[in-house]
């Protein structure tokens, strides 16, 4: 009985959050206990696994990786890869002078350094409006035709 009772009264607080999770905001959905960016009846399965004391496997990450030098605007333009290296070498082979523009999963730090000198990070802008649950990291300015840039994802 006093399951019940706990299972109708985390239904009742995640369905009051609802309407706020489906606001577009970028910040964290509040409601979203298993972090799936969605709030629904797995959230309350997970809040009373958590009140009850039950160890519940991690929730499954997808990770996503775009690279080149036009900037994505859905998953669909990415690669899902099942973890992040943590060096690329990019040459820009697009034809013109262009940004070079990267997509990882928002938690990622990624910075651009000229392959000649490793340890000074290149200026870059992020972006974690376009694509909700991950970041588009973008260089400030143009690189040239053939020009290389190491990208360190951390």
């Amino acid at each position: 009985m006093k399951t019940k009772k706990l299972f109708l009264m985390a239904a009742m607080l995640l369905a009051s959050v609802c309407a706020f999770a489906q606001s577009g905001n970028n910040e964290p959905l509040r409601g979203d206990v298993n972090g799936d960016g969605k709030v629904n009846i797995a959230d309350v399965t997970e809040l009373v696994n958590i009140i009850l004391n039950k160890n519940t496997p991690a929730p499954q990450v997808t990770y996503y990786l775009y690279m080149g030098t036009t900037k994505p605007t859905s998953l669909s333009q990415a690669e899902q890869v099942s973890s992040y290296e943590s060096e690329y070498t990019y040459t820009n082979n697009s034809g013109s002078k262009a940004y070079i523009h990267v997509l990882t999963n928002s938690d990622k730090t990624v910075n651009f350094y000229n392959p000649a000198d490793p340890t000074a990070p290149a200026t870059k802008v992020e972006d974690t409006s376009t694509i909700q649950g991950y970041k588009i990291t973008s260089m400030d300015f143009r690189v040239s035709i053939g020009g290389t840039m190491l990208i360190k994802i951390s």
